[in-house]
């Protein structure tokens, strides 16, 4: 057996089953995982959620919650693990935002969630997920990956508000990171080049090789911004080389993202809802053809989260 330590310092121990002997517990050093000085039965002080200062004061109640001010930086918070002025816990709300790009609907959500004793209205989860969207798309805005120099490009069709509009996708053959997504309303050489730049841009960096189906579009809309420097394969997903299977796969894999774009009434909240998928394909969601990796990890990218409820409990 290892060194006895006092019962009061453990805080955490694992491995072997421990063993009491009054006031000593007994283990291995090594599955010792952290030790305090504070006594085990003594509460833990309340600590801002933006710095940890234990510098803070009450500040009224809302709604029967206790909110406090921190006098180091000065910003509020609850003890409750939720966002400021918000009821539901940070993880609620995240798991929600992840159910709506992985495809329920806002009015299962909202089901789910009264089940499970958190009844909130379709207008809240809908408002959590525009406004984490829109902080989301920010806040990984500067992030470039480390992409191969291979890149597949595709396009598919949509019909929402009784009109017709194609999503433009274009990804690393290697990491699989969606370089760029957008939507628009026609389908042609401007719309393939702006693709292009969108995904060079995201990338920092021009491909070697850009493999499209035989769109006519992508002629022009590949050469005008690359030039001569890359290579233009045109293919079908049923190539024996150089096929666009992948990017095939990547569209029938992500079938819910149709489902959501469908309750949009307005061109623009449907880009906005484009570019969280963006991000939640991207950043949030491991891939089982990448080890349970997402391709943010693949191509290099460090976040301090890893889901939806990280990013929600770190929004400040």
């Amino acid at each position: 057996m290892g060194e006895p330590f006092r019962k009061q310092d453990l805080v955490v121990c694992r491995g072997e089953p421990i063993i009491c002997k009054q006031d000593i517990v007994v283990c291995h050093a090594s599955d010792i995982v952290h030790l305090e000085e504070q006594h085990y039965t003594d509460p833990l002080p309340i600590a801002c959620k933006w710095c940890g200062s234990t510098d803070i004061m009450k500040y009224g109640s809302r709604k029967g919650v206790q909110e406090y001010i921190c006098q180091k930086c000065g910003r509020k918070f609850i003890a409750k693990d939720a966002p400021y002025r918000k009821q539901t816990t940070s993880e609620l709300i995240g798991t929600s935002i992840s159910s709506f790009y992985d495809g329920l609907s806002f009015a299962d959500i909202a089901r789910h969630l009264a089940e499970s004793g958190n009844p909130v209205n379709e207008s809240t989860v809908y408002r959590w997920v525009i406004s984490y969207t829109e902080k989301a798309i920010q806040a990984l805005e500067p992030y470039k990956p480390k992409v191969s120099d291979t890149w597949i490009a595709d396009e598919t069709v949509i019909k929402f508000n009784d009109k017709l509009y194609w999503i433009w996708d274009i990804i690393d053959q290697h990491t699989r990171f969606l370089l760029a997504t957008y939507l628009s309303s026609n389908r042609g050489t401007k719309q393939a080049q702006k693709l292009m730049e969108l995904a060079s841009k995201r990338a920092n960096k021009i491909p070697k090789v850009v493999i499209t189906d035989k769109l006519a579009a992508y002629l022009d809309g590949i050469e005008i911004p690359f030039g001569a420097e890359t290579e233009h394969i045109r293919s079908s997903p049923f190539a024996t080389k150089d096929s666009t299977s992948l990017i095939e796969r990547f569209h029938g894999t992500i079938k819910e993202r149709t489902k959501v774009l469908r309750g949009f009434k307005t061109f623009e909240t449907a880009g906005l809802i484009l570019d969280g998928f963006f991000a939640h394909y991207n950043f949030f969601r491991p891939h089982m053809s990448l080890d349970d990796k997402t391709p943010a990890e693949v191509a290099g990218i460090k976040l301090p989260f890893k889901t939806w409820t990280d990013f929600v409990r770190g929004d400040k």
